[in-house]
């Protein structure tokens, strides 16, 4: 038999240990074996907590809430398929070094291995996607309560060390759950009567910059310096320091800045659209750069990877804030893993003159913003480019943004217009790049930030996290959900099995035949179907001006999307070679 005074004590003081280290953000989802945990959070002062019935949702705004704050939040759940649920989020995170803090209830070891009711194999379920798991002891005196904290705070910290990413510990308990006070003082508790009195972590764990190595850094000054056509990449970057360190470096070595969506200054008014040009063959003849400086992570788009590969650069170095190698086309010459911020500020100066194709360029994408501005003209039925040119357009300062995987994110990283100095926050889930929990983490992204929020989706991501509409009515902050519904998989259409029209619309478009104006009713909130871009934007100005959530439905055709969209790359490969052609 359990001793729930025991039982009670111990779970009270791993979710304090975890609120000292700054871990104070619970996503608790309902079960009995939990019940310990669940209980000691409801009753902490400190701890702020959510509740979800579905674990799978739970992972997904525990991602996107870490995403905005930069600490792990901390998930709690029962026994069994519980756990399982958040495998998804715990992979996102992985892939995207996201922190996460998952801390599981779990059996007795007698109940393993023996068919007990919601009992499986726990310890260990995430494999390799964690970066430390641990399957603590059950409660008990036998074992010093310093080792209980000492193992919660290292679990932290190891979530927010580089590379940051999920930790899991796993907690067996005992009946019963129920919590009981303890009376009496126990002597198991007097070596932390200091740690009780003082309210600081048992241990202080500290994560500094790491500057880039003396050696790599000169080398890297005199590639850049010496270079004839030198080229940054921003790819995937969290902390918005490290990409203003970056935009201010390629403003002062005048070099071309390819800015990724994830970069957090794609829609920055001095960042040149360079996805507009790279995906043209005319531009790709006519640029080769010899060197290429790779700060952070992955791309959307594949354009820039398919150049590299044409060009063939003599130097591409790639500088990353984690020890995890990133190489897609196994080509890089130099790998440097250091602060990115650090790095960029440490290669100021060390070259002169404006790189000759930027002026080119000006001009190129002057005359491509006519283009796509026709595509988003006020009378046309809205489409999928004319919406994320809109979105990008009127997002107010403060909003953030964020994007689902497939069409979505594609359509705002190549057609977006710049809208100011400040950078857009903008959110992705490009880890793994799912379609999953897109609205859970989206959800968590903008509580994180305590900031109203724009959140782009299609139809198919719209529909696997429909659930999570609960969550947006609920939320402090007011989310735009603009869903471009084109009936089925879009981004299929542009691959070539979109070509063997026995098999593609039931194998891969997937058409679903849904509107979103009975999930707005049922979950309570506001819904709008403009028809042409001008009522697009009417319905979006209003919805960024209210305080209710809105879900604007963009009703659209897949065929027309592809045509808009081939039609639209042709004409600006015509204005690429009007450009780039006396380079």
């Amino acid at each position: 038999m359990n001793n729930p005074q025991l039982t009670t004590l111990w779970s009270s003081m791993m979710v304090e240990e975890l609120v000292r280290q700054g871990a104070s953000f619970f996503c608790i989802s309902p079960g009995s074996r939990s019940t310990p945990l669940t209980a000691a959070i409801a009753r902490n002062r400190d701890a702020m907590w959510k509740m979800f019935p579905d674990e799978r949702s739970a992972g997904f705004y525990a991602l996107g809430h870490a995403r905005a704050t930069g600490i792990p939040a901390v998930l709690v759940c029962t026994s069994g398929t519980a756990v399982a649920n958040y495998l998804p989020a715990v992979v996102e995170a992985s892939s995207n070094r996201v922190p996460m803090l998952i801390l599981s209830a779990d059996r007795p070891f007698e109940l393993l291995e023996c068919g007990a009711n919601q009992t499986i194999r726990q310890n260990g379920i995430f494999s390799t996607y964690t970066r430390w798991q641990m399957e603590l002891p059950e409660p008990s005196t036998s074992v010093p309560l310093q080792f209980l904290l000492s193992t919660v705070a290292h679990g932290v910290a190891k979530s927010l060390s580089s590379p940051s990413g999920p930790v899991h510990l796993n907690q067996p308990f005992r009946e019963p759950f129920e919590p009981e006070s303890c009376s009496t003082p126990e002597p198991w508790l007097e070596p932390l009567t200091a740690w009780q009195a003082n309210h600081r972590p048992s241990t202080v764990a500290a994560l500094p910059e790491k500057h880039p190595d003396t050696e790599a850094l000169l080398t890297l000054r005199e590639l850049t310096g010496n270079a004839r056509q030198p080229l940054i990449i921003a790819g995937n970057i969290a902390d918005e320091n490290d990409s203003r360190a970056i935009a201010e470096l390629a403003h002062d070595l005048q070099i071309p800045l390819y800015a990724d969506m994830a970069s957090g200054l794609r829609l920055s008014s001095g960042t040149l659209p360079w996805q507009q040009a790279f995906a043209t063959p005319e531009f790709q003849n006519a640029f080769h750069p010899d060197l290429v400086l790779h700060f952070g992570g992955g791309l959307i788009a594949r354009h820039p990877t398919d150049a590299l590969k044409k060009w063939s650069p003599e130097h591409i170095c790639v500088i990353r804030n984690h020890p995890e190698r990133y190489a897609p086309g196994h080509s890089v010459t130099l790998s440097i893993e250091a602060s990115l911020r650090l790095t960029a500020n440490a290669l100021l100066g060390c070259r002169k003159g404006e790189c000759p194709i930027i002026r080119e360029a000006k001009g190129f994408f002057a005359k491509a913003a006519k283009e796509i501005d026709r595509v988003a003209a006020p009378e046309l039925p809205v489409s999928e480019i004319g919406a994320a040119r809109i979105v990008s357009e009127m997002l107010p300062t403060g909003h953030r943004l964020f994007l689902s995987n497939s069409m979505p994110v594609r359509a705002m990283d190549s057609y977006a217009a710049a809208r100011g100095e400040t950078p857009v926050i903008t959110g992705t889930n490009r880890g793994a790049s799912g379609i999953d929990g897109i609205i859970s983490t989206a959800a968590g992204f903008a509580e994180g930030h305590g900031q109203p929020l724009c959140l782009m989706i299609g139809d198919l991501a719209f529909l696997h996290d429909l659930n999570a509409l609960s969550l947006i009515g609920s939320m402090r902050v007011p989310v735009q959900i603009i869903l471009l519904n084109n009936n089925g998989g879009g981004i299929f259409s542009f691959l070539r099995v979109s070509e063997c029209a026995d098999i593609f619309e039931p194998n891969f478009a997937t058409p679903q035949n849904f509107i979103a104006r009975p999930a707005a009713e049922m979950f309570g909130l506001d819904y709008t179907a403009p028809r042409t871009h001008n009522e697009f934007r009417e319905s979006l100005l209003s919805a960024m001006n209210s305080s209710r959530s809105t879900i604007i439905e963009v009703v659209c055709s897949r065929q027309e999307n592809v045509h808009q969209h081939r039609a639209l790359q042709a004409r600006l490969a015509v204005l690429a070679k009007e450009a780039f052609s006396s380079l």
